[in-house]
């Protein structure tokens, strides 16, 4: 969402951003049950590298990599130091600023948790279009396949295997910006992914044969178990405002609404407000 405000120039040049938020989920543990779903909030920092390379008349290939952080205020355990690089290619179908565009974009990164079991290798690659309308309406639109492997296989079931936050999905997802004014920017999204997601919870006969992967999850308590759940449906839908304080900074702010279905009735919902300023030297 803060693309609106802080663009990529597109010329070949390293730029830097540097991200500072706060963000809280309603039902971090992805639970069922209102005695298993835990609150928590993370203070985030992100550092980013960019470079923008043209292609072509109207084409750019973009590489880069990030550091984030992230410090969770109640679950220790879950909090995590990440590096990753990423790259992408994008071009215009056509002159002028309201031409459609297509692109392509992947990610590869390492995070490494206060927990063992939490520990992974993400990646993720996308392919989207979109266009820009007039001088305030922007939208976009597109399929994104993920993937997380966790580095540890740390089984506690004989039969069930020990990697429940080793999870993949398809996403079809939908995005538009309207700028007010000078400085201010609304921002909506949508989004249905299909597959695996993690859920911790207390011992659950339910969710224990719906799972077909099972691991501790101290992060949350010592009493918490992790497991994945395969074929789950997850609806996102997302609204925000950014405020741009000049061609440096910029505060953003969002809620995001999550719905996930699963087979057996083990379905949960999650709420996340985040608040992130950024910072472009």
């Amino acid at each position: 969402m803060l693309g609106a405000a802080l663009p990529l120039a597109a010329h070949a040049q390293w730029t830097a951003q540097y991200d500072a938020g706060l963000a809280h989920e309603r039902n971090f543990s992805r639970a069922q049950q209102g005695a298993d779903r835990i609150s928590d909030t993370a203070i985030t920092l992100r550092a980013a590298l960019d470079r923008a390379l043209p292609a072509g008349e109207s084409a750019e290939i973009t590489v880069g990599a990030e550091a984030r952080l992230a410090r969770y205020t109640r679950s220790h355990g879950a909090s995590y130091a990440a590096v990753g690089l990423n790259g992408g290619w994008r071009t215009k179908l056509g002159l002028g600023r309201t031409a459609p565009w297509i692109a392509a974009d992947a990610s590869l990164g390492f995070e490494d948790a206060g927990e063992a079991v939490r520990d992974a290798l993400r990646s993720a690659v996308s392919l989207s279009a979109g266009r820009r309308f007039d001088e305030r309406l922007t939208t976009a639109a597109g399929f994104a396949y993920d993937r997380r492997e966790q580095r540890e296989d740390l089984p506690v079931v004989p039969g069930y295997g020990g990697k429940p936050f080793s999870l993949q999905g398809r996403t079809l997802f939908a995005r538009a910006s309207y700028a007010i004014g000078e400085r201010a920017s609304l921002t909506g999204s949508a989004a249905l992914r299909t597959g695996d997601v993690e859920s911790s919870t207390r011992r659950n006969f339910a969710i224990f044969t719906a799972a077909n992967a099972i691991a501790n999850d101290p992060a949350l308590g010592a009493d918490f178990i992790a497991y994945r759940l395969p074929g789950a449906r997850t609806r996102t839908i997302g609204g925000g405002v950014t405020w741009d304080f000049g061609r440096r900074v910029a505060l953003d702010a969002t809620l995001i609404r999550e719905d996930t279905r699963v087979a057996g009735g083990l379905d949960y919902d999650n709420v996340i407000f985040g608040v992130t300023l950024a910072y472009r030297p």
